[in-house]
């Protein structure tokens, strides 16, 4: 059995609210923004004031611009996993990652991670979007036992800010930047058990969610929100069944998408406030790094006995779920 020992995570600084996209005059208010998408503000790593005078026009601009990159979100939420596993950066035998914003194709982000952590380990990217915790968690899982090294290190990192068109009256609303990190181990027990993983995609469809490599994410969006809010009420349903969920006592963490599909979510499984962990609101779309982030924020408030429910979709298309449950 896989155990999760550590969770961390990172944002950036620079605070992006609704009344800042409203100066920007792209025919979007406060009122919109909160009856669509729900979210108040994001966390960014591009400095206003670029955003203002350029609106990201030419996306290869933005990390010349950028105050911080993926590497360094990544190696901010990794050092707090670390530091909540109890353990070095020594100690870590395995890097596997999901970025889709690297700066380069080569060397791999699970590369340059560890490399500017000064890690001596195996790493590399193991990559889809949102559904990025369920996926790193299904691929270590498949592993043999007596393959694995103690302690491996996961990471989802994100910029998507990078890829935005800030002239988009939706697109301009939907994201934030950010990254976490867990520390997975076949051995040593930790805070909570990985009992169940699922992960499946239809490439078929991939095309429905993108982002270009020198342009902006696009999306075929009202597809892409009927289909989220379906086949996440599929996979609850199924855990809900198959593992004695309540939830009045146990967790459900969804895809950071935005606030108002979350909801839909939530309303149509009865699961009440206090049980559902997000922080889109106030954090953006943080691509595969909203989920565990939301979890990573909340670390101290998981509870021994509670199962942890995580049901994510995102682009690929792509989808997947996870059981986790506290010692």
């Amino acid at each position: 059995m896989l155990h999760i020992n550590g969770m961390g995570y990172a944002h950036p600084e620079v605070l992006l609210d609704n009344k800042f996209i409203e100066d920007l005059n792209v025919g979007t208010d406060n009122q919109w923004i909160m009856d669509k998408i729900g979210i108040e503000k994001r966390l960014v790593s591009l400095p206003l004031d670029y955003i203002k005078e350029s609106f990201n026009r030419d996306p290869r601009q933005a990390r010349e611009h950028a105050l911080t990159s993926p590497t360094e979100l990544a190696v901010r939420a990794a050092d707090m996993a670390l530091q909540r596993a109890g353990i070095t950066r020594a100690q870590i035998g395995m890097v596997v990652c999901n970025c889709c914003t690297p700066y380069a194709t080569a060397p791999a982000e699970a590369q340059r991670i560890a490399g500017s952590m000064g890690m001596d380990a195996l790493a590399y990217d193991v990559f889809t979007a949102c559904p990025a915790v369920v996926l790193l968690a299904d691929f270590v899982k498949k592993f043999k036992e007596h393959r694995l090294p103690d302690y491996i290190l996961c990471v989802s990192t994100a910029t998507l800010t990078h890829c935005v068109n800030f002239s988009d009256r939706t697109d301009v609303a939907i994201w934030g930047d950010g990254a976490a990190a867990w520390v997975l181990s076949p051995r040593h027990a930790g805070k909570l058990d990985v009992k169940y993983t699922y992960y499946r995609s239809d490439p078929t469809r991939c095309q429905a969610v993108a982002i270009d490599t020198y342009g902006f994410f696009h999306q075929d969006g009202r597809a892409i929100r009927d289909f989220s809010v379906r086949q996440t009420v599929r996979l609850i349903r199924a855990i809900e069944s198959d593992f004695s969920i309540d939830w009045s006592r146990d967790v459900f963490i969804g895809h950071q998408a935005n606030a108002t599909m979350l909801q839909q979510i939530t309303n149509n499984r009865d699961i009440p406030e206090a049980s559902h962990w997000h922080n889109v609101t106030y954090r953006g779309n943080q691509a595969g790094a909203g989920a565990p982030a939301s979890l990573a924020e909340r670390w101290d408030d998981i509870r021994s006995g509670q199962k942890i429910v995580v049901a994510l979709v995102g682009a690929g298309l792509s989808w997947g779920s996870m059981v986790l449950e506290a010692v």
